[in-house]
């Protein structure tokens, strides 16, 4: 994904866990990638890796499912929610302010994929990406790709590269964002589409054989792909989310 610092409009930029047992979340998080988490408020926690923010963890209400949203950088939030609207979309929660952190609001598309828009303040979104124990990379998943396709071109301006086994490259101001593709399976929403966070990781069968013991379970892979090594999994609460292989930083402690 592109490297941390501003982030353009409509790329991903933050990730948010959102779980019914944060300090639960947080020790299997920390035994699986080394985060460590600063406290911003009752049940909310900023992941952290080599000082860096990663992502967020907040808490579910008692009959939400954990799950991984994905937020895209907005400049204008209401702007971009009148478009989602527009576009078939909806909006979920309205525009709202994290103290010392920034603006949000959460947005589901019309193949009822949830993801989150984001006004950077403090955190203008991963301070780290691209290596063992961050984000690298976002990826949409349905039933309808030209669909998704055609509603994140109206809503966020984005360009695609030409379809590759039906999965496209999504560009902005012609640089790489993220990726569209047929989803194979059922996203947890049971909506059939979803957007799936990636994570790096410096042996991707090393961090599956991982998950077990930790509570976890890999749902496909191992395998390889033409990102590196991946496989899709899930965290001990039911969060699904992708470990792909990055090489290392010469800093870094494998994840």
């Amino acid at each position: 994904m592109p490297k941390a610092g501003r982030y353009r409009e409509g790329v991903p930029c933050w990730v948010v866990l959102t779980t019914p047992d944060v300090p639960r979340a947080q020790r299997f998080y920390g035994e699986l990638f080394g985060w460590g988490f600063v406290p911003t408020g009752p049940g909310e926690a900023v992941a952290t890796r080599f000082g860096a923010q990663v992502a967020a963890i907040t808490t579910a209400t008692a009959t939400a499912s954990a799950v991984w949203t994905t937020y895209l950088a907005c400049a204008d939030l209401r702007r971009t929610a009148a478009l989602v609207r527009a576009c078939g979309g909806r909006i979920a929660r309205e525009p709202y302010e994290l103290p010392e952190q920034g603006r949000a609001a959460l947005a589901v598309d019309p193949l009822g994929a949830v993801f989150g828009l984001w006004r950077g303040g403090t955190i203008d979104g991963a301070g780290l990406v691209n290596e063992p124990g961050a984000l690298t990379w976002n990826e949409h998943l349905s039933p309808d790709p030209d669909a998704a396709r055609a509603f994140y071109r109206r809503v966020l301006g984005y360009t695609y590269d030409r379809p590759r086994a039906g999965h496209t490259l999504a560009r902005v101001a012609g640089l790489p964002a993220c990726s569209i593709g047929p989803s194979g399976r059922s996203a947890p929403s049971g909506s059939g589409a979803s957007w799936h966070a990636h994570f790096g990781t410096a042996d991707t069968d090393r961090a599956a054989a991982r998950l077990p013991a930790l509570g976890g379970a890999v749902l496909t892979g191992p395998g390889p792909t033409p990102f590196g090594r991946s496989a899709l999994v899930r965290d001990d609460a039911g969060a699904e989310f992708v470990l792909v292989a990055v090489p290392p930083a010469e800093s870094a402690a494998a994840a």
